[in-house]
């Protein structure tokens, strides 16, 4: 069975995250207690949880879609996904076939065009009602309060990352036109590219 051909990078990739999230987590000397309720009260860090929320949902879609299109038990990878971001689905791209071997219809659950076109509407709800009220000295402070959780501006870039080849089998899949601007719209804007691709996509093709 062959796969893809940067599998190496996927694992480094959750090596490294693993490593990361321990390193965060431990109890290192000097620091100080973890402080939850400054949480609560920055805007931005509230805006970062509520984004990566609606990052997950079109991911874990096509993770899904992906996933039965190629024989992979998607459930032990989409289930710890909603958890623990990049980790498992590192795993999974590291694990994917190159190659889909089940001809299998996208479930029509998953087809729900207002769905995906409510999740980039809601990126823009979310940015208006946070962003204007947070600051960077602000985020940085409670960053610093809970290190732990410093972990999830990176997943959500690297889920940035991760959508693009699951995004373009399912372009080449639906034979969309214009894969590379989508691609490119993915990468910058996460939740809204992915978002407006999985609303506006066409029908997709039988293998």
């Amino acid at each position: 069975m062959s796969y893809s051909p940067i599998r190496w990078l996927y694992w480094l990739t959750f090596a490294l995250c693993l490593a990361l999230i321990v390193a965060l987590n431990l109890p290192w000397p000097g620091l100080p207690p973890a402080n939850p309720a400054a949480l609560l009260n920055d805007a931005w860090f509230l805006w970062g949880f509520n984004y990566f929320g609606l990052l997950i949902m079109p991911m874990a879609a096509l993770m899904i879609d992906d996933g039965r299109r190629r024989g992979m038990k998607w459930p032990l990878y989409v289930i710890p996904y909603f958890a623990i971001g990049i980790i498992p689905l590192s795993v999974f791209l590291a694990r994917r076939p190159a190659v889909e071997t089940h001809d299998r219809p996208t479930p029509r659950l998953l087809e729900q065009r207002w769905v995906w076109a409510l999740i980039a509407a809601s990126v823009f709800v979310i940015s208006i009602i946070f962003l204007p009220r947070g600051s960077v000295n602000q985020l940085t402070e409670t960053m610093l309060q809970n290190p732990g959780l410093l972990f999830m501006w990176l997943d959500i870039a690297l889920n940035h990352l991760a959508a693009l080849p699951l995004a373009q089998a399912d372009m080449r899949r639906r034979g969309a036109d214009r894969q590379s601007l989508w691609l490119t719209a993915i990468a910058l804007t996460g939740p809204v590219g992915l978002g407006l691709w999985m609303a506006l996509r066409p029908p997709a093709t039988r293998v």
